[in-house]
């Protein structure tokens, strides 16, 4: 059974894509040339990092490249509070204005709203009613920390990455939305939230994408939602990207990879081969193998093949 999603929220495989119009990338952990390599080869209309970004330099000198190929948004995790170049080079960078936390914003054509940081219980236990939250709102948390405890003259570092419940309440209360950026997940993941779904389907998304968790997760594919789920959910993977396809009701199907390059994988995976295939990787620039060598990379997939069958590096 197909998901019961429209038709140009319905996500393809790479190789089935023409030039998407959104792009969403996991976390990058301050290496940020995945992203600008996938960028200049698939010229997305915009893109949205998903957290944990850690740019080692300003975000407008880090993605310098692409500031004129496509949109660049953000929302931030609970890593890009770990050290004050982290935060500044966020906050402080040309770029932070692209910040999405708690709001919702046109993007290539989609309703976007965005929900960054992760809950802390010394904040917000979200298993817990929310009025039973230790402090509503950051402002809350400011007016009981001396002078001497602050950062900055407002709430410690750290805690700026956190969700208050006002910033939960603010983008409940915002309208219709057709997706949801977060960096925690969703309730199927083993480490999620039933709010994020609460706050998923008040919004009426379609589609909710987070990173956080280093892994790639199609809940679908992997059953651990059905299609009769309120929305689709897709976790991206440090290095990796998720894409969004121009028209897919007017993509046409690929060949895909050749006969013995499947071979090959099922030589090195066995029944393993197909996922293998299909799950994004940064030696591809975060596209799946599948897709990179039916976009004319086919000897270098071949090659990490070989490698990995020989017990070679890759």
């Amino acid at each position: 059974m197909k998901p019961l999603i429209s038709s140009d929220l319905h996500a393809r495989s790479e190789h089935n894509q023409s030039k998407p119009k959104l792009m969403f990338f996991g976390d990058p952990h301050g290496d940020l040339d995945p992203v600008i390599a996938a960028v200049e080869r698939l010229q997305p209309e915009a893109i949205v990092l998903l957290g944990d970004i850690q740019a080692r330099r300003p975000l407008h000198d880090e993605l310098r490249p692409i500031l004129d190929l496509t949109e660049i948004w953000f929302i931030h995790g609970n890593h890009d509070t770990d050290s004050d170049a982290d935060y500044d080079n966020l906050w402080g960078s040309e770029l932070a204005t692209r910040n999405l936390h708690g709001r919702i914003v046109e993007i290539a054509g989609f309703k976007v709203a965005g929900l960054g940081g992760i809950f802390r219980r010394k904040i917000w236990d979200p298993q817990r009613p929310i009025e039973e939250a230790a402090f509503q709102s950051s402002d809350a948390m400011r007016r009981t920390m001396k002078r001497e405890e602050r950062w900055r003259d407002g709430i410690s570092r750290k805690h700026r990455s956190s969700i208050f419940p006002a910033d939960y309440q603010q983008l409940l209360q915002s309208g219709h939305s057709d997706i949801l950026v977060t960096h925690e997940a969703p309730a199927a993941h083993p480490h999620g939230w039933q709010v994020i779904d609460e706050l998923a389907e008040t919004l009426g998304v379609q589609l909710v994408v987070h990173g956080h968790h280093h892994q790639y997760i199609d809940y679908l594919a992997e059953g651990l939602t059905t299609a009769a789920a309120p929305f689709r959910a897709f976790g991206v993977d440090m290095g990796s990207h998720l894409a969004w396809p121009t028209d897919p009701q007017n993509s046409t199907e690929s060949e895909g990879p050749s006969q013995d390059l499947l071979d090959l994988a099922a030589e090195v995976f066995g029944v393993a081969a197909q996922d293998w295939l299909g799950k994004p990787h940064k030696l591809f620039d975060g596209q799946t193998p599948a897709a990179f060598a039916t976009e004319g990379g086919s000897e270098k997939v071949r090659s990490i093949l070989n490698a990995i069958r020989n017990g070679g590096v890759v």
